[in-house]
């Protein structure tokens, strides 16, 4: 079952703003509905859902988290290999890569080139070869 939107929806029209494959659609003010062909389950729609009108793959609510708290992923560059799937598997395409020589070799390595627009999905770190990467929500200014 992809995700869905109940009844719940009002329309704010956030879920669309934040879907990085186009899969939401509907007008303001009314309930919108989620394409199953084009969802890949991110979730992006539920954790910016102030409503809770997103049910997940498994017809569960998802928790509402404002953006700025979603998780990001960070590297381990002492264990990335510089294979850059990471960077194929992120739907938002917001994950950039930088030139460095790694044992006399030139590799091109990746990281977070826009965290505003990062929807945190984790799906570059479940492509990760070498579990390179996690996922860490940022820390509250003390």
């Amino acid at each position: 079952m992809p995700t869905q939107i109940t009844e719940k929806c009002t329309g704010c029209t956030m879920c669309v703003r934040y879907c990085p494959v186009d899969a939401i659609r509907g007008e303001k003010r009314q309930q919108h509905s989620v394409d199953p062909h084009l969802c890949i389950d991110c979730n992006a729609c539920g954790r910016v859902c102030a409503f809770g009108a997103v049910l997940d793959a498994n017809g569960q609510p998802v928790e509402h988290i404002k953006p700025a708290q979603w998780a990001r992923p960070v590297w381990d560059y002492q264990t990335c290999v510089a294979c850059n799937i990471c960077v194929q598997a992120c739907p938002a395409g917001v994950i950039g890569q930088l030139s460095a020589n790694g044992n006399g070799k030139p590799r091109r390595y990746p990281y977070l080139a826009n965290a505003k627009a990062c929807i945190g999905c984790a799906f570059c770190a479940q492509a990760c070869p070498v579990s390179a990467i996690s996922m860490r929500a940022p820390q509250p200014e003390p």
